[in-house]
């Protein structure tokens, strides 16, 4: 019975396959396109319609559905040859594939038959992909297969053919499918990628990492799939200035930096799933591929830029402008910058130069959105403090809202649920505050002001407006969108940056003299004691009244005492601080801190080239430009590098750059280096120098790791600019050339770091070694030393880093006329006189212990171990510090044994260092001569031609200092001659005392060896 029903649905079945086949129809579409694929890549495919060929007009069967017959016929019509097209004369056959030639190899070649291009190809596989991501299992494993494959020969055609590259990149079909397809791919993978963004599973328990390898398989594909695609991309913008024009108006390039935010919220974040091998593998191979992506998507951000100004400015309003969701009267967009590209084409934006009111009336606050309005409250007060609505507070809380699921990675339901975790709390607490952007004892003192305010500000107060530059993003968001950024007057830095601009005698003065200098340093020393008897006296009270005093104060410089006092978890907190040591970082992965800035802790030194390259596009001036060097007030290069410096995205980012070089420790002939040195060299063109390395600072610091290498990177700028070819090691071809002249900017910049290290650097680097001594002496606790031993090596390089500097500068006469001028002699003699008088010297014994320098070796021994603080790359590996906490042992990887005391930190080589310096500039120099007996130097650099196993050979360059330092002068001479000598200071059960033997002062003032018996022996 069974049988007999199901035998007419097998028959149905077998009639209606008779039948396709009948009708020339398969269903394996699979085999069709690998019977084409390959032909069609070969250009061996050719296609016309059978109205062109057999001259009559066609019908569609759709068009005509009453007259519609079977098998349905199609007007297209696709032919295989051998590579040649048909030529004219031919005959095909209407019911069949059949095409015949005449036996004429002359005859020509007939027009109507098109070849079958890559482009169509491009276009089957991009509307493939798009299928793919839009209905997912609607196309099959084996069909994705087939497609992948093609898109890799696609991609091989473009790397290597420049006529495909130049015939895709023109086709606005090809970028509207690539933006298409990025579209609907990015919620995809972040659905696979953020377990905020995939419905609750028991498959990964709210583990993104366990989601990740949840989705291993079919994320491995979808990655790859888009890299090829994107990296095609990237190939198509190496043609000309119209093919990255097409792709801005399509859209493109904003889908590729939603891309990037993907890409970098995956792998800046860590392994966050149970214990388990195998998900860890397959997360790990996950954030491998991610990284290829993001690697691609930096290379196509700079494709899209190169040789091309409009596309470069607007690339920057998107990355380091201001956002503002509304429209605002407020911002005033008026004409083009570039009246050449005033015509908007597509959701391209153009650049557009506007106002914004700085002081806006009463009645402007109600155009405002949420987000526009605390931005003026913050930027104004405490000047312009704005009336807060109760309409605006209500906005404000519905967009906290709406970013609370980015921020922390969670819906709304899962963060209701963290308010019941106290310790989860402090994550809520961390992103509330990044989105207000101001403390909380700012915010208390706004609501005490705004108290005494009047109900409005003043209607008729004259508005004041500032020049911007702008660009409307509404298009693309879908919602209005303004992105600006203010417009930086260049005549201001004009006069500065010229090379010609004419040195003043103000230039040259220095506004801090050696008297002022030691006031510092003494000020230095007693606030550092005085802090340490405040800290001993409430030590001295107990915990309890600790507890009680710092419950009611607030730290201008730390956000997170006041959690922490409500938390109950001072201890905590302060232990967090002092091992996190950038209090400026969120949460890694959240884009508040700007989009590419998390960049360098994901990438290593070969894989990050391409986002330096972005920068030196955009602001190194003959980069990428045929025409040399930009002048005038339209200087673009010149606008992008101060809109880099004046947002804080822009610093955020190039301060990561910095850190990236300390971080992997990377060589002066690293080309990451080399082109860090380009846009720092940009930087101090314009005159910006002192402003980065003053935004780059941090208040724990004395220098922090970003200003370090930025004095590192204008070592390497005045060396290679200002010393003499035989020391740069220049050939012998350009060695006749002489050192450039001086220029205005040089030295303003050389001014400012000359100032900050006598006002900063030596007082507090002095008071820190006072420290030391006092401590040696029985006067002070090693415990309430402040630093730890990593903030001593950071003291340490930064200081050594200065001393290599002003050492440059010394191998150049004017720069070293400048230095006496400054009296750089008092700084140097300074710092030596601390050393000598608190840092004991290495005794012999201790080079055979083989003890390591707390400076390099430690440091070296950190990197090999891991990231630790600022300095060393992030680890995807690590957990998560935001939920681990900022500087707790699990979010980073544990510090490199620390086997010595912070204060008994040696300074290894940085006292050969001053005397190196020192030796430079006495020689052939009186004024030094001078200088030096008069601030006492001489007596120090004489103690130094001792044995000191922590500075080596310091006793030979201390010689040859004393030598330049007594040459020619009968002044210092004397004081030498009228030295004498007081007393022999006796090396404990050392050689000679184990000898029976001992040291003394004899009646003549020499030194004298005698036995202990008394009897003195041969002078030696």
């Amino acid at each position: 019975m069974l049988t007999a029903m199901t035998a007419p649905l097998a028959m149905a079945f077998l009639l209606y396959h008779t039948y396709l086949i009948w009708a020339g129809m398969t269903t394996n579409e699979s085999a069709k396109w690998s019977d084409w694929k390959e032909d069609v890549a070969d250009g061996l495919v050719f296609k016309s319609t059978r109205s062109e060929v057999f001259g009559t007009q066609f019908h569609s069967d759709e068009d005509t559905p009453a007259q519609r017959t079977w098998p349905v016929s199609s007007d297209q019509i696709l032919v295989i040859t051998d590579g040649e097209p048909p030529k004219e004369g031919f005959q095909v056959c209407s019911r069949s594939n059949e095409i015949l030639h005449k036996d004429d190899p002359q005859a020509p070649v007939d027009t109507r038959w098109i070849e079958v291009n890559t482009e169509l190809m491009l276009k089957v596989i991009l509307t493939g992909t798009l299928s793919h991501y839009e209905t997912r299992g609607m196309i099959d494993d084996k069909r994705l297969e087939h497609m992948l494959s093609a898109g890799k020969q696609i991609l091989y055609k473009t790397h290597q053919e420049s006529d495909v590259r130049h015939n895709l990149g023109l086709s606005p079909d090809i970028w509207q499918g690539f933006t298409d397809v990025l579209t609907k791919a990015i919620p995809v993978l972040e659905s696979q990628s953020f377990a905020w963004k995939s419905p609750p599973s028991a498959n990964y328990e709210h583990s993104s990492s366990n989601l990740i390898a949840y989705n291993y398989f079919s994320l491995v594909k979808d990655i790859e799939r888009l890299n090829d695609l994107c990296t095609i991309a990237r190939n198509l913008l190496a043609t000309t200035k119209k093919a990255q024009n097409i792709a801005a108006e399509k859209g493109f390039d904003q889908r590729i930096l939603a891309l990037v935010d993907t890409c970098v919220r995956v792998t800046a974040r860590g392994f966050d799933g149970e214990t388990n091998a195998r998900n860890e593998e397959r997360w790990q191979k996950v954030v491998n591929l991610y990284k290829r992506l993001l690697i691609t998507c930096l290379q196509f951000l700079h494709n899209f830029i190169m040789h091309n100004e409009q596309r470069k400015m607007v690339l920057w309003l998107d990355l380091f402008g201001y956002h503002s969701t509304g429209d605002s009267n407020i911002i005033q967009p008026r004409e083009p910058l570039d009246q050449a590209n005033a015509q908007a084409e597509g959701v391209a934006p153009i650049v557009k130069i506007g106002e914004r009111i700085v002081n806006p009336p009463i009645r402007a606050l109600y155009d405002q959105t949420a987000e526009d309005l605390l931005l003026e409250t913050i930027s104004n007060f405490p000047r312009e403090p704005a009336t807060i609505k109760e309409e605006a507070a209500m906005l404000l809380l519905a967009n906290i809202k709406d970013h609370m699921e980015k921020l922390l990675g969670r819906d709304l339901t899962a963060i209701q649920e963290m308010g019941k975790d106290p310790e989860q709390v402090k994550e809520i607490r961390a992103a509330l505050t990044a989105i207000l952007g101001a403390k909380v004892d700012g915010w208390s003192d706004l609501q005490d002001r705004a108290r005494d305010l009047p109900p409005a500000l003043p209607e008729d107060e004259p508005p004041r407006k500032k020049a911007i530059l702008t660009i409307d993003r509404s298009q693309t968001a879908g919602f209005p969108r303004i992105c600006w950024a203010d417009l930086p007057d260049l005549n201001e830095y004009g006069a500065l940056a010229a090379g010609d601009a004419p040195i003043t005698e103000e230039d040259t003065s220095m506004p801090r003299s050696a008297q002022s200098a030691a006031e510092t340093l003494q000020e230095a020393k007693d606030e550092l004691m005085a802090r340490l008897q405040e800290s001993s006296q409430i030590a001295d009270h107990g915990d309890q009244d600790y507890d009680a005093g710092d419950a009611g104060t607030v730290g201008d410089d730390d956000s997170h005492s006041l959690e922490a006092v409500a938390d109950g978890s001072m201890e905590e907190e302060e232990e967090e601080d002092d091992e996190d040591d950038e209090d400026y970082r969120g949460r890694p992965g959240d884009q508040q801190r700007g989009l590419l800035t998390d960049i360098p802790l994901v990438l290593g030194p070969a894989e990050i080239e391409a986002l330096p390259m972005i920068i030196q596009a955009g602001i190194v001036d003959s980069f990428g430009l045929k025409g040399g060097e930009r002048t005038g007030s339209r200087n673009m290069q010149a606008l992008r590098c101060h809109i880099l410096l004046t947002q804080e995205t822009g610093r955020n980012l190039l301060r990561e750059l910095l850190i990236f070089i300390a971080a992997w420790d990377l060589p002066d002939d690293e080309l990451y280096f080399k082109m860090m040195v380009q846009i720092m060299d940009a930087v101090l063109k314009n005159g910006l120098m002192s402003h980065a390395y003053s935004d780059f600072g941090q208040p724990k610091d004395i220098i922090s790791p970003a200003q370090a290498v930025v004095v590192k990177i204008l070592t390497h700028i005045f060396r290679a600019k200002y010393s003499p070819a035989s020391v740069t090691g220049a050939t012998q071809q350009s060695a006749t050339k002489n050192p450039a002249p001086l220029s205005r900017v040089d030295i303003l910049t050389v001014r400012y770091i000359f100032t900050i290290f006598r006002g900063n650097i030596i007082p507090e680097t002095c008071a820190l070694i006072y420290l030391q001594g006092q401590i040696r002496a029985g006067r002070a606790l090693p415990e309430d030393f402040p630093l730890n031993l990593w903030d001593m090596e950071r003291v340490y390089e930064g200081v050594y880093q200065f001393l290599e500097f002003f050492a440059v500068l010394t191998e150049n006469n004017d720069w070293k006329n400048l230095l006496v001028k400054w009296e750089i002699v008092y700084d140097l003699v300074t710092l030596i006189k601390e050393l000598e008088a608190s840092i004991p010297k290495g005794q012999l014994s201790s080079l055979s212990l083989g003890r390591n320098s707390p400076s390099k070796e430690a440091h070296q021994q950190g990197a090999a171990a891991g990231p630790v603080a600022v300095e060393r790359p992030y680890d995807p590996g690590d957990p998560d510090p935001a939920e681990n906490g900022g500087g707790s042992t699990g979010s980073r990887a544990e510090s490199p044994p620390i086997t010595e005391d912070p204060s008994e930190f040696e300074w290894r080589n940085l006292k050969k260092l001053v005397v190196l310096v020192l030796s430079s500039l006495v020689w052939k120099c009186p004024e030094v001569q001078d200088q030096i007996r008069r601030y006492g130097g001489v007596e120090t650099i004489l103690s130094c031609t001792n044995f000191d196993a922590h500075n080596p050979y310091i006793k030979e360059h201390a010689v040859m200092c004393l030598k330049f330092l007594l040459e020619g002068n009968r002044e210092n001479q004397k004081l030498v001659e009228a030295l004498e000598a007081r007393e022999v200071v006796r090396d404990e059960n050392g050689l000679l005392e184990r000898s029976g033997f001992e040291a003394v002062i004899d009646k003549t003032g020499k030194l004298a060896i005698r036995p202990k018996d008394g009897q003195p022996s041969e002078k030696k």
